[in-house]
């Protein structure tokens, strides 16, 4: 997603050139208007609203993101629109048979078009400020927008919530300072991505805390999911600006019920993994919806694997 971002930051800078280079446009009408010294296909042809600068854009951002088709079609069309009641208003005024009605439809398609790049950059800014700018994870409260959605598809499993906490997390920062935390949670957050499904998104809740949504058909499963991530971490060293650095995490993992609101989830799987750093930390602790508390761990050696829950 990081990386996602940073085309987000390009895709916006880029609008604002091509609609500065839309307004040169409109000073290229007026000028043709009154001097009509060159031919300006940008303003006669039929294809205008392909060749001016801002329709080379238009073209090259439906290549590039095709995910935001629905909203750049919007402003093709608005555009193409523009360039053609210009295009007959342009003609009438040549000929000295101005339409007067003519201006107010470009008037009002030309405020369409406006709308619809405002329209298109609120949806970008909406993104850039709805993720992460360290980890580039998406925050709560895109979780709390889409929780509903995803607690009602059951297509790859029941829900499930991880929620992840790293362990001594200001020790790192004492020892070697915030811009080596800053790498470490940068680093644990690649790390997670990773080892979690395409279809099971992660979050950075705040501060050294994460979730992730998880999908499975029962809470074997989902316990089996949790301990392999829990131990993917304590498994993995970081590296940052010369230091390796282990860190493990203590987790929270809690089925949803349908209906039932993100907060009770949430406070669940909360005090599941407080009773995890109570306990030792570096663990994987499950809660079920009577609040009974379990550690989730390996049976060894005879039955390799297999998950087992040990009470509290």
């Amino acid at each position: 997603m990081q990386n996602e971002l940073v085309k987000i930051d390009t895709v916006i800078e880029s609008l604002n050139q091509s609609l500065k280079a839309h307004y040169k446009w409109l000073v290229d009408v007026f000028r043709y208007v009154a001097v009509k010294d060159r031919d300006v296909p940008e303003i006669t042809a039929v294809s205008a609203h392909d060749i001016c600068q801002f329709g080379h854009w238009i073209n090259a951002t439906l290549q590039e993101r095709p995910h935001d088709k629905g909203l750049m079609l919007s402003i093709h069309q608005r555009h193409a629109e523009t360039h053609r009641i210009c295009r007959e208003l342009v003609a009438s005024i040549v000929a000295k048979d101005v339409n007067l009605t003519l201006f107010d439809a470009f008037h009002a398609e030309l405020q369409g078009l406006i709308e619809s790049i405002y329209q298109y950059r609120r949806h970008l800014l909406q993104i850039r400020t709805s993720h992460d700018a360290l980890t580039g994870l998406p925050l709560r409260r895109i979780l709390d927008e889409s929780f509903d959605a995803q607690l009602s598809d059951e297509s790859d499993g029941k829900l499930f919530i991880l929620l992840l906490d790293i362990d001594h997390f200001k020790r790192i920062n004492d020892t070697w300072g915030h811009l080596v935390g800053d790498g470490v949670l940068r680093a644990f957050a690649e790390k997670l991505r990773a080892s979690t499904r395409s279809y099971e998104p992660v979050y950075r809740y705040g501060g050294e805390e994460f979730i992730v949504i998880l999908k499975a058909h029962s809470r074997d499963e989902a316990c089996r999911t949790g301990l392999r991530i829990t131990q993917a971490i304590a498994d993995h060293q970081i590296r940052v600006d010369q230091h390796d650095i282990r860190i493990t995490v203590t987790c929270g993992l809690t089925p949803v019920q349908q209906g039932e609101p993100l907060h009770k989830a949430l406070e669940r799987a909360d005090s599941a993994m407080y009773m995890g750093k109570q306990s030792g930390r570096n663990r994987c602790m499950f809660i079920d919806e009577d609040l009974r508390v379990v550690t989730v761990g390996e049976k060894k050696p005879a039955r390799g694997g297999q998950i087992i829950l040990e009470a509290m």
